[in-house]
């Protein structure tokens, strides 16, 4: 599978969803990664050639989350005025508009407030720092333990 640096962390980051899924994660991610992410398989993840000897895997942005929880997107974003409008700073309404969201889909749910408790249990639970476990164990089998950094 030949895919880019940012489609692989766009897929790595979709693990923790896999389960809960039809595919379709990222309301900003184009067409092609979101094809891509339909036939993710975790083998598909973990199938990089390695450069080197040591391997540094660099987990970051959980907001504390050790287990799956049920996630809710605010319904209101502050920014700068320069920003206001503008992808990561768009909620609701705007944001299904500007990203073409389709009520109900887990898009929504991942996404936006709306339909917040249909969704949520409809979805369930989402993420967990326990889904990188797998990926982390196969790494360090794989390369050895004493040639991967866990940051």
């Amino acid at each position: 599978m030949d895919i880019s640096r940012r489609d692989f962390l766009n897929m790595a980051g979709a693990l923790g969803l896999l389960g809960l899924s039809s595919g379709t994660l990222f309301a900003g991610d184009s067409k092609e990664v979101k094809a891509k992410l339909k036939k993710l398989t975790f083998s598909d993840v973990v199938a990089f050639e390695p450069k080197g000897k040591a391997t540094i895997l660099h987990i970051c942005d959980l907001h504390a989350h050790i287990k799956p929880l049920y996630w809710r997107e605010p319904s209101t974003l502050i920014s700068a005025k320069n920003l206001v409008g503008t992808p990561g700073f768009i909620c609701g309404d705007s944001f299904e508009k500007y990203y073409n969201i389709k009520a109900g889909s887990l898009d929504q749910y991942f996404d936006t407030y709306k339909n917040f408790e249909t969704l949520a249990e409809k979805f369930g639970m989402m993420g967990g720092i326990a889904h990188m476990k797998p990926i982390i164990d196969h790494v360090k089998k794989e390369r050895g333990d004493k040639n991967v950094l866990l940051l």
